[in-house]
């Protein structure tokens, strides 16, 4: 393109050399700009982000949700558009053409302030299409200064302050840094959910995005994971029956036995962590034991 799209992009790193060739490669030949806002990799990360024409900006690590905002409130931004896409994602075309399209158009004419995108992933080399992660719709584009990232320590989710539409196309979620870094990830990921569903269980009804049975689809899980999922037993094998028999996971094959067994492995992580933060509770570790109750 002769001149770059009135869209900015923003990618949050650590240590990803292997992904960010990918992620750069998908946005940089149309974005105006693209910010590689980086934690404190030790890797090749900023010298790939620099090669393949992003701005490498360092900050050290605030958390998900902090670190995201963080950089919404101080990066240079020139664009009406802001595009946040994690590392280990790639805007493949249909998507890429749908955000020049709205891009293209002056930003009061268009009525929505916010834009879902769907993302696929793929999981030991394989796309999946069902097990209830296909489609995953997420708040990723908008307009600059309508939106924020919620105060969440993990799976947060951006507020927009507006209309919101959803967009055709895909994001491709491939993590090529091997199924170790992808356990390790979900096993610190799931120490936060527990943290994190400890801490609305304090807070019910504090959050800033609302949990509502018949919301947008983020306001759906949210109202699950909040009303609903905490009074089921076992919730381990809920997770695998649900992914893999309601949601039909096992018209992915065996790719599809293999990811619905391995989310169900980290929640009975959360589970477990969940149990050790509330025994620490009562023992006057954390909060007061009636706070717990």
């Amino acid at each position: 393109m002769k001149t770059p799209a009135n869209i900015d992009v923003m990618i949050p790193t650590f240590n990803e050399e292997k992904n960010l060739p990918s992620a750069l490669d998908s946005v940089c030949s149309w974005a105006k700009n693209v910010f590689v806002l980086d934690s404190g990799s030790n890797d090749d990360t900023r010298n790939i982000a620099e090669a393949g024409g992003a701005r490498f900006v360092h900050q050290d690590w605030l958390g998900h949700a902090r670190q995201k905002n963080w950089g919404l409130d101080n990066l240079p931004f020139e664009s009406d558009w802001i595009l946040i896409l994690d590392a280990d994602e790639a805007v493949q075309p249909e998507l890429r053409d749908a955000l020049l399209a709205i891009a293209s158009h002056a930003t009061n004419d268009v009525e929505q302030n916010g834009f879902y995108v769907n993302r696929y992933f793929i999981f030991l080399g394989k796309r999946i299409r069902h097990c209830g992660y296909y489609p995953s719709w997420n708040l990723r584009f908008f307009k600059r200064g309508k939106a924020r990232y919620e105060e969440r320590e993990v799976h947060e989710h951006m507020v927009v302050n507006g209309p919101i539409g959803y967009l055709a196309g895909h994001l491709e979620h491939y993590d090529r840094r091997g199924l170790e870094a992808y356990i390790a990830k979900h096993n610190r990921y799931s120490t936060l959910e527990a943290a994190e569903v400890f801490r609305q269980q304090q807070t019910a009804g504090r959050d800033q995005l609302e949990a509502r049975f018949l919301g947008c689809p983020v306001e759906r899980r949210r109202w699950i994971k909040q009303y609903l999922y905490p009074k089921l037993p076992a919730k381990w094998l809920f997770r695998f029956c649900f992914m893999y028999f309601a949601r039909l996971g096992f018209l992915d094959g065996l790719a599809g036995l293999r990811f619905s067994l391995f989310l169900s492995t980290y929640e009975l992580f959360i589970s477990l962590k969940l149990v050790e933060l509330k025994m620490d509770a009562r023992e006057g570790k954390g909060i007061k034991q009636e706070e717990v109750e």
